[in-house]
């Protein structure tokens, strides 16, 4: 009698920036192709990253998704066109930190809500977090506050993100207060 072995699927992460795994390894990158980062070009990185975008309406609580063509293995972004720029710019961040963080183990994520409340799960989290230090690398936030730049706004329009991101992202560096 003859048994019949199932394989074993194997997850294969993109072969060609398998490297990549921070946001700094991502700036880097950027940097190496010439990418302006300060803010970064965040449309000219998606290309970079081979990743297909598209805007569209979509609901208000939905931000965003990531997803792998079957057939070809393509990535796809799709942005809330509705949403502000700098809103859709996180999303475009946070769906490039998906592809990053977690593209080798699954082919979907949709994205309903970012920092606006509390039903977040790991993979969430994580995308969020890429997606603030990509945007607003710890060191050049640090600077440009130390240089005087202390109004949120000024930070917001600065790395050209929302107020709240920019509050949720002091925060995470130690600053404290309404303004910095």
């Amino acid at each position: 009698m003859a048994f019949i072995k199932r394989e074993k699927k194997v997850v294969h992460k993109h072969t060609q920036y398998e490297n990549l795994n921070t946001p700094d390894d991502v700036i880097k990158l950027a940097l190496s192709r010439e990418v302006e980062t300060e803010p970064l070009d965040i449309a000219e990185l998606v290309k970079v990253l081979g990743i297909k975008i598209n805007f569209e309406p979509m609901k208000d609580d939905e931000s965003g998704s990531l997803i792998k063509h079957k057939k070809t293995g393509d990535w796809h972004i799709k942005v809330n066109s509705l949403h502000h720029p700098h809103r859709q710019r996180f999303t475009i961040a946070h769906e490039i930190g998906h592809h990053i963080k977690h593209g080798a183990f699954a082919d979907e994520f949709i994205d309903t809500t970012f920092f606006r409340n509390n039903e977040s799960n790991r993979q969430e989290a994580e995308a969020n977090a890429f997606a603030a230090e990509l945007l607003m690398p710890k060191d050049k936030f640090n600077a440009f506050i130390e240089a005087g730049n202390t109004q949120v706004e000024d930070i917001s329009k600065h790395f050209q993100v929302s107020s709240m991101a920019v509050r949720i992202r002091a925060k995470q560096l130690g600053y404290k207060g309404h303004n910095l």
